[in-house]
């Protein structure tokens, strides 16, 4: 059995990542958690144990390729929210020191930079927000 590694979502919902497909959360019960493919085409689907961390039914059939580039982008946004929130660095120290970590090979994945600019100035303003 494969390894199941917890990613986060845009909007901060539950993703998985298993064997390069990404599931994103369609339903939660009290036992199991329902995911399925990112890709709206496809209707494969698994469920997992509340904590995320086991299979308690194995993956259905995808009908296309697994996208393992999208991985780095999806974590690369989830860092930048992160570090966003947490610390005082100015906008472009954050975009450089992350993009210093990410891999050539998912180049043609990575956002804008006006779009990462935009994603901490965003979160920045929902923090101070909610902190008032």
């Amino acid at each position: 059995m494969s390894q199941i590694e917890q990613l986060s979502s845009a909007k901060g919902k539950p993703m998985i990542l298993h064997e390069g497909y990404i599931y994103t959360v369609e339903r939660t019960t009290t036992t199991k958690s329902i995911f399925r493919c990112k890709n709206r085409d496809c209707k494969a689907r698994c469920h997992t144990n509340s904590s995320m961390d086991a299979f308690v039914s194995q993956p259905t059939p995808h009908c296309h390729a697994p996208q393992p580039d999208r991985v780095p982008a999806i974590q690369l946004k989830n860092e930048i929210k992160a570090r966003a929130a947490t610390t005082d660095e100015s906008t472009s120290t954050i975009i450089h020191s992350v993009l210093r970590t990410y891999p050539l090979s998912a180049a043609g994945q990575l956002p804008k930079n006006e779009s990462l600019m935009l994603m901490i100035r965003r979160q920045r303003t929902t923090e101070t927000v909610d902190a008032d």
